[in-house]
């Protein structure tokens, strides 16, 4: 028997998730710690407070976009992973994403004998029998699996969402559904109805801050003028300056006009890999940014 950190021959070595930040960037902002003012210190703290704030009854978060950027998946499961970092109840992810979505993959959803609702209505009041359909994906987080397949088979619409889906929020603190894009058939119109607050996810350009304002003109136009103040904008970069030429601070301010609020999720080299999501690995301005994207959610939801 011979020890040694060497792969076998033939084989190659597992691959490591790269990540956020950068080594230097990582040892220069250890080397800066103990200089840190103190509002830098218990901003943080803060941010950790409001995200473990009571709530009445299971609180709904929907995700979506506007057209088919790939990016809300990803947001959808930084959110998942703040609240379930933060809270000390529960947090349900549900996927209503079409085909292949990437959810389950980005919380690393790895058990295919769990078997989702299978067609059925989920009917106790135990969630240890509740939780015998679902996959656990981290510390107080839990996915809803294979509910791409019902939408598939056309079996998921919105009043299987309605009677058998939705009931199953109680058990929660937290729900972050991962909606489909620009679609408007009766589920997704279902999931919308049923959010307490909305994130619309669009890429950091000047397209992106287009998609979002004919967005906000068509709710003036329906009588949804409302709605913005329950909305969260974060503007997405897939690589590093989308669009060098797009004005984040000057969309950014014509869209809190409206009520909604706005953030930038900057270009993250471990969220790139499109793999799934190692907390520990996201960058620092990922954290901090996904964290404050979470706080708000909440406080919009309440």
């Amino acid at each position: 028997m011979h020890d040694s950190a060497e792969p076998s021959a033939g084989r190659a070595a597992p691959r490591v998730a790269r990540h956020g930040d950068s080594l230097l960037r990582r040892v220069g902002r250890g080397a800066a710690r103990p200089f840190r003012p103190p509002e830098d210190i218990l901003a943080p703290v803060r941010l950790g407070r409001d995200l473990q704030r009571s709530v009445i009854t299971g609180r709904r978060v929907v995700v979506s976009r506007p057209h088919g950027w790939a990016a809300e998946s990803t947001v959808t499961a930084l959110l998942a992973l703040a609240f379930a970092h933060y809270r000390y109840d529960r947090v349900l992810a549900l996927d209503l994403g079409p085909g292949n979505s990437g959810l389950g993959p980005r919380l690393g959803a790895a058990d295919p004998a769990r078997p989702g609702l299978a067609g059925g209505t989920i009917e106790s009041d135990s969630f240890d029998e509740v939780a015998q359909c679902m996959e656990q994906v981290g510390e107080g987080l839990w996915l809803l699996p294979k509910l791409q397949e019902e939408i598939a088979q056309g079996t998921l619409d919105a009043n299987r969402y309605q009677n058998a889906v939705l009931p199953l929020t109680r058990f929660f603190g937290l729900t972050v559904i991962d909606r489909a894009a620009d679609v408007s058939d009766g589920l997704n119109r279902a999931a919308q109805a049923s959010a307490h607050a909305h994130v619309l996810v669009v890429p950091s350009t000047r397209e992106g801050a287009a998609s979002i304002g004919r967005a906000f003109d068509w709710m003036a136009a329906n009588g949804a003028e409302s709605l913005p103040r329950r909305i969260v904008v974060v503007f997405t970069e897939q690589t590093r300056g989308d669009d060098r030429a797009f004005d984040f601070g000057g969309s950014a301010a014509i869209l809190r006009e409206s009520g909604a609020e706005v953030f930038r999720l900057g270009f993250d080299r471990h969220l790139a890999e499109g793999t799934r999501i190692d907390p520990s690995r996201i960058s620092a301005a990922t954290h901090a940014t996904a964290t404050r994207i979470a706080a708000e959610c909440l406080r919009r939801s309440l």
